[in-house]
């Protein structure tokens, strides 16, 4: 057989990228006479981008399929924030098939897809940590098994080449989440089974691939800063990468899909949510956590919160979505006033609100808002209320050493926490 596969990772809402990636896809597929099948291995959705926040990520998938994407494998993006069940719109605006073969059960996607005699699994970072303290109603399987199972079961098919659309990321990654299946221990365990894993997740760029135990391992970067490509023929298999350079014209179908997606959004974002005597900032939205989980103290990192505070008025859906943007889960959990005492007096220092984090994107933290008592008792125990962002160690917040276990309401976000605390108060 011979046949050309490109394929893009980690795009993160860089849209302009993707139309960009979209116009080569176009002319490779014109100057190339065998079949040319363009895939994704995850996370084309980013909280960044107001279209896919807005949306939950589901825009996105029409701007994929304008693209020229015929399968890409479910990232980690989308589920983790805002659960399972917004896969199935996914799939319903997708024109091509959400695989997803570890984590089950999950409407919408499915485990593998068959494309020009290329048969693809996919699979994706099952953050089984997260899966312990939120209630996704799903089931982690292992990766390695299922992997080979959907392997077989595509060769018995007739798929002359097996392709793992992998977002597990390139190596084992060693957290606190234990080690982990990655690419790199994926390989070994499957060769002869898989010939190509196509990954994501790590943001790794491979310029000519990288070979494990006969499995070529391929990988292209992030942000659609450059497109993969593997081609396939009697020789054997090459993977490369073309740099997607500003120099080449954003594609018309991707622009168009944009547009639709836009004034799609736009209805109901105009809708007033509340009146409001006091202007909408993260003091406030700390208060809306504490009552919403009957706790002690409500927590709120200004610079993960809200962007800037609304002003007292109306305030409309539009201002709220656009500048309550996180993603985060309200949560609860116990802390003892030493514990509490400590998140306080970190989130006071201005040389910690000064700084950022990976999920911010470059904002910094501010001040950390606080409702609820004045004063804490060293050995006393308080329900403490907030994001994942000030109630797991990866906020800078709380230690790992004080093994806290936060209970989430999963799979609500801040924002639809703020809009029904309103909602209940004007009832």
């Amino acid at each position: 057989m011979r046949l050309t596969i490109l394929h893009t990772n980690d795009l993160h809402g860089h849209v302009e990228q993707l139309a960009r990636v979209a116009t080569l896809v176009r002319r490779i597929r014109a100057e190339t006479s065998h079949p040319v099948v363009y895939v994704d291995a995850g996370d084309v959705e980013e909280t960044t981008n107001r279209l896919s926040n807005l949306t939950k990520g589901t825009a996105m998938q029409p701007l994929l399929t304008a693209a020229g994407c015929q399968a890409a494998c479910v990232g980690n993006a989308v589920w983790l924030r805002y659960g399972t069940h917004v896969l199935a719109e996914h799939a319903a605006a997708a024109g091509f098939p959400l695989l997803l073969a570890n984590l089950v059960p999950v409407e919408g996607v499915q485990p593998t897809a068959t494309i020009e005699g290329i048969g693809f699994v996919g699979v994706t970072d099952a953050f089984r940590d997260f899966l312990e303290t939120a209630d996704y109603g799903i089931e982690a399987l292992d990766e390695v098994e299922t992997v080979r199972h959907h392997a077989r079961e595509l060769r018995e098919q007739g798929a002359e080449l097996v392709v793992c659309l992998s977002h597990l990321g390139l190596a084992d990654m060693r957290d606190r989440r234990g080690p982990r299946v990655a690419d790199r221990e994926l390989a070994p365990a499957v060769a002869g089974d898989v010939d190509v894993i196509v990954g994501g997740h790590s943001h790794d760029l491979l310029p000519e691939g990288e070979w494990v135990d006969g499995v070529l391992i391929a990988q292209a970067g992030m942000y659609g800063d450059h497109v993969g490509r593997i081609d396939v023929g009697p020789e054997g298999i090459r993977a490369s990468v073309i740099p997607v350079t500003d120099d080449i014209p954003p594609d018309e179908g991707v622009l168009a899909a944009v547009e639709a997606a836009e004034r799609e959004l736009e209805a109901g974002l105009d809708e007033v949510v509340v009146e409001l005597d006091r202007p909408l900032d993260a003091a406030l939205i700390a208060d809306i956590l504490r009552q919403r989980m009957g706790a002690d103290v409500g927590l709120a990192t200004s610079g993960a919160a809200i962007d800037r505070p609304l002003p007292a008025g109306a305030i409309r859906r539009r201002e709220l979505w656009e500048q309550c943007h996180s993603t985060g889960n309200p949560g609860v959990v116990e802390m003892t006033g030493e514990e509490l005492r400590h998140v306080l007096a970190r989130g006071a220092d201005q040389d910690f609100q000064a700084t950022t984090a990976g999920p911010l994107r470059g904002r910094p933290r501010g001040p950390l808002e606080v409702a609820g008592p004045a004063s804490f008792d060293p050995a006393g125990s308080y329900l403490v209320a907030g994001t994942d962002w000030e109630l797991e160690p990866y906020g800078g917040m709380v230690e790992e050493s004080w093994n806290l276990r936060p209970r989430y309401d999963f799979p609500t976000i801040l924002r639809e926490a703020v809009e029904e605390h309103f909602h209940r108060r004007e009832a």
